[in-house]
This record gives structure tokens, C-alpha cells and sequence, in this order.
């Protein structure tokens, strides 16, 4: 472990590969997000093919708040471009921004994700 990440709690170096670059996004597992938004979406199926299209709005519309309430619940991650790995439990670095196509290019990050 690198000493700045044991006694400054914030990630600088990729303690698996040793690279720099690093993204930061919502701690979600995104399947789990994917089967709420499908469930959204095969009730508000179920309620326009029963002819209620106010119910049907309705659970869209509850699928929305509860993605709204997730996103705002669920803490920030880390992740190496380089080699996927994950840091939890860390102070954001300023240096870290949202994911960035470019830079997983420029790092090598094609190895698929587990």
C-alpha cells in the first residue's frame, strides 16, 4: 500500500497495477439497476395494455424516483482505467473525474470487467 493511501485516506496510485488514472462513479451494482428499470418497465407494459395509461405513467414515474434516490444514496468509487480495480472507503481525490472514453483507450483498460 502506498503510504499517502494509508494516512491520507485518498487514492493516488493503483495499488494492483501501479498506474495513476482513475475514474470516479456511483458504488451501484449496475445489473441490479438494469432489473429495476426493466421491472419499471414491464409494469407500466402491464398497465398501458390494461388501458390505464395513468397507472402506466405513474410507474415510470416511481422507476424514476427511485433511480433519483439511489444515485443520491449510494457513495462514490474509484476505479483504476488500467485494470478495473475498485477503491472504497476512500476521501475522493479532486484529481479523479467522472469516466472518460479517451483516457480508457489512452490506459489499455480493454480486459472485460467481473
Amino acid at each position: 500500500m502506498d503510504d499517502f493511501v494509508r494516512n491520507g485516506n485518498i487514492v493516488t496510485k493503483c495499488v494492483c497495477c501501479g498506474h495513476d488514472a482513475f475514474y470516479v462513479q456511483r458504488d451501484f451494482n449496475r445489473q441490479v439497476g438494469m432489473v429495476i428499470v426493466g421491472l419499471g418497465i414491464v409494469i407500466s407494459l402491464y398497465f398501458f395494455a390494461r388501458g390505464q395509461p395513468l397507472s402506466a405513467m405513474g410507474a415510470l414515474a416511481v422507476t424514476a424516483l427511485v433511480d433519483f434516490l439511489a444515485y443520491f444514496l449510494v457513495g462514490e468509487v474509484a476505479v483504476c482505467y488500467s485494470c478495473h480495480a475498485i477503491y472504497r472507503g476512500f476521501q475522493r481525490n479532486s484529481q479523479h473525474e467522472p469516466f472518460d472514453l479517451k483516457k480508457l483507450e489512452k490506459y489499455g483498460g480493454r480486459t472485460p470487467r467481473f
